[in-house]
């Protein structure tokens, strides 16, 4: 009986011997196809298995490369706040997305309060991917997303492997980048719409603000953290290009060359011998965890400027024309057309009112 139970015993074991080897056979394949078609590649030209260049197939062309993609993608992950901006302009919703700002839950479910600004505009609940920085690989693969969006900043090997993946530059003008998402969702009918938009709404603004340009052209532009042992000038970024748009000009440090990407930074000395008619100070919330209400500590700010008399001989602070905004909005942590849209909707309001400095 034994010796049956053995005999009947060896081709199992012959059977099972012969599919492990079939598994790694198709499992060294599959690792070797995902290196041909990644591996030491510049371009990230993505070709479907079993699927041919056809009518409904497009090659987007971006910052990292070429991508193709067919179809029209449903289920599209954001690696970037700037991202989002240009993605929700088009009217296309994310599936899943990564954040300047950490959350805990696994999904944006309630994304008007989770997702600083751009979370109005979010009718879906994506799954959380974490940071912006460093997005989650893991929930990235288990999603198995039909698209990747993020910047050229962000660029991974490892996303191309997992689905199609479409970056931009940052540093290009919005109008382009826009182009380049609109070809990857496959939503370009809003382009004209949105661009024309925008132009409009800079139009009424500039001519809201023209009596207030004239006598108060100079605008100094500073990143101030809650304690005040960082500032920095910004010279250029979205912010400022909208404010020379409408005929603001920038004050720059004495000596300093304005060239493309320059921050510095000052101590509270050097801040108290610039002189401008108006000062826009950024500041930014620290530790939130999106799960309360985003509120940006503004009038904590304003109260530790009030309490230096160093900062009070300027024109600006004299008449009542230093302003303290989030940093997330007009610090270019989100981009346009949302970005855009939102700081001119406030700034009729906000450069025509004084502020009362104790």
């Amino acid at each position: 009986m034994l010796l049956e139970t053995c005999r009947s015993a060896i081709p199992l074991a012959g059977v099972a011997i012969a599919f492990l080897y079939k598994y790694i056979a198709l499992a060294l394949l599959t690792a070797i196809l995902i290196t041909a078609c990644h591996g030491g590649s510049p371009q990230n030209l993505r070709l479907e298995t079993g699927r041919s260049l056809s009518a409904d197939c497009r090659v987007v062309e971006h910052a990292a490369g070429k991508t193709k993609i067919c179809g029209k993608p449903q289920k599209i992950a954001v690696l970037e706040p700037k991202m989002l901006s240009l993605m929700l302009a088009l009217d296309v919703q994310p599936a899943a997305y990564a954040d300047a700002y950490l959350l805990r839950s696994p999904k944006f479910d309630n994304p008007s309060q989770q997702i600083p600004y751009l979370g109005k505009y979010v009718t879906s609940e994506p799954i959380n991917l974490g940071d912006r920085s460093q997005p989650s690989l893991e929930t990235l693969t288990l999603l198995k997303p039909d698209l990747i969006l993020g910047l050229n900043s962000q660029d991974n090997q490892l996303f191309s492997a997992i689905a199609p993946t479409v970056l931009i530059d940052n540093e290009q003008n919005w109008q382009d980048n826009i182009k380049i998402v609109a070809k990857a969702v496959d939503s370009q009918k809003n382009i004209a719409s949105i661009v024309t938009s925008q132009k409009q709404q800079l139009a009424k603004v500039r001519a809201q603000l023209t009596p207030l340009v004239n006598t108060h052209r100079r605008v100094l532009n500073i990143v101030c953290s809650q304690s005040m042992d960082y500032i920095e000038v910004r010279y250029g970024g979205n912010t400022i290009e909208l404010l020379e748009k409408i005929g603001f000009q920038t004050v720059l440090l004495p000596g300093i060359e304005r060239k493309l990407g320059l921050r510095p930074q000052i101590n509270l000395e050097t801040l108290a011998q610039l002189d401008a008619d108006i000062v826009i100070v950024n500041t930014w919330l620290d530790n939130w965890n999106g799960e309360s209400t985003y509120k940006v500590p503004l009038q904590e700010l304003q109260q530790k400027w009030t309490k230096n008399p160093l900062l009070h001989n300027s024109i600006a602070w004299k008449e009542g024309r230093v302003y303290f905004v989030d940093y997330t909005l007009w610090g270019d942590v989100i981009g346009p057309p949302i970005t855009n849209s939102l700081i001119l909707e406030q700034l009729p309001s906000l450069l025509l009112s004084k502020t009362l400095n104790p």
